[in-house]
């Protein structure tokens, strides 16, 4: 039996064509235009013996009749982030229901799925992406998303917590401590 684990590199094309709209957002004309394009090259989650990275057609279109000039955005494929919002949800997910730190995340991201991301990126989810995410995860009750999961930041002046300043009373149970850069912190407990 032979354990050499060989690697293939396999890249998913995606068309414009199959994720933007027929009509204008603007005026719902479907006389257009495209402008321009691009490929966007973003990794995905592969397996031991997979990399994946689907090659992304990214097209700015123009419409013939109103003039304006649009580009559509994948739901898959956030325009604002370089990995797809399948490794950024696993990532959060192992985060949130594995209590992983980002480096045991990106360590195991890097072995079992051929995705290579910085630690640094994956605390940057934490601390941006929990709102949204926690929203996500608790679908039939939204309000209680923010409730059950905190995450705080130190800068040597004072706690925040996304825009509201924090002022708990009660003890909390630590979850995670993570060092961000040389005077910042990212705690992180649940309630």
């Amino acid at each position: 039996m032979d354990f050499n684990n060989h690697v293939k590199k396999e890249v998913v094309k995606i068309s414009a064509d199959k994720y933007a709209p027929e009509a204008c957002p603007f005026c719902g004309s479907k006389k257009l235009s495209k402008r321009s394009s691009r490929k966007r090259n973003i990794p995905e989650i592969g397996n031991l013996n997979t990399e994946v990275i689907v090659e992304l057609e990214v097209v700015l279109f123009k419409c013939e009749d109103c003039g304006m000039e649009y580009t559509p955005e994948h739901l898959d494929y956030p325009k604002k982030f370089e990995y797809s919002k399948r490794i950024i949800q696993t990532a959060l997910s192992m985060h949130f229901r594995k209590n992983l730190s980002g480096n045991k995340i990106a360590d195991f991201l890097a072995e079992y799925c051929r995705v290579l991301i910085p630690p640094k990126t994956i605390y940057s989810w934490i601390n941006n992406l929990t709102e949204d995410f926690m929203k996500s995860e608790f679908k039939t009750e939204p309000e209680r998303a923010l409730d059950a999961y905190k995450a705080l930041t130190i800068d040597g002046t004072h706690f925040n917590l996304g825009k509201k300043l924090l002022g708990k009373k009660k003890d909390v149970q630590l979850s995670l401590i993570v060092k961000l850069s040389k005077e910042i912190y990212l705690l992180t407990w649940w309630e």
